[in-house]
C-alpha cells in the first residue's frame, strides 16, 4: 500500500512539474513572439496598435516578425538620420576643383 501511495505521489509530482514547465515555456514563447509590440509600447511608438496587429496576425512568419520589429525601432528614421549625417560629413570634406574644403572652425593664421 505504501509503495502504491509513493508511486501515485511521484506521478502527481511529475504532472505538477510538467504543467509548470509547460506554462513557463508558453509564457516565454508569447513574450518572444510579441517582442516587437513590447518594444513599440515601451518606446511609445505612435503606431503601436498597427505594430501589434501585424505582429499578432503575421508574426508566425519570419518577415511578419522582423518588419514590426524594425518598425518598432523606427528603422526608417534611424536610416534617414544616418544618411543625413553622412551627407553633412561628406559636405564638410567635399572637394571643390581639387581643393579640400575645410571646416570654418579650424585655426586660422592671425
Amino acid at each position: 500500500m505504501e509503495i502504491l501511495i509513493g508511486i501515485l505521489a511521484l506521478i502527481f509530482l511529475g504532472i505538477i512539474i510538467g504543467l509548470a514547465l509547460n506554462i513557463f515555456w508558453l509564457a516565454f514563447a508569447l513574450v518572444l513572439y510579441f517582442v516587437p509590440t513590447i518594444i513599440a509600447a515601451y518606446r511609445k511608438h505612435p503606431h503601436t496598435l498597427w505594430i501589434f496587429l501585424i505582429n499578432l496576425f503575421f508574426g508566425w512568419s519570419v518577415a511578419g516578425w522582423i518588419i514590426p520589429l524594425l518598425w518598432a525601432f523606427d528603422a526608417d528614421k534611424i536610416l534617414m538620420d544616418f544618411i543625413e549625417y553622412r551627407k553633412a560629413k561628406n559636405a564638410k570634406d567635399a572637394v571643390i576643383e581639387g581643393e579640400v574644403v575645410k571646416e570654418e572652425t579650424e585655426n586660422k593664421d592671425c
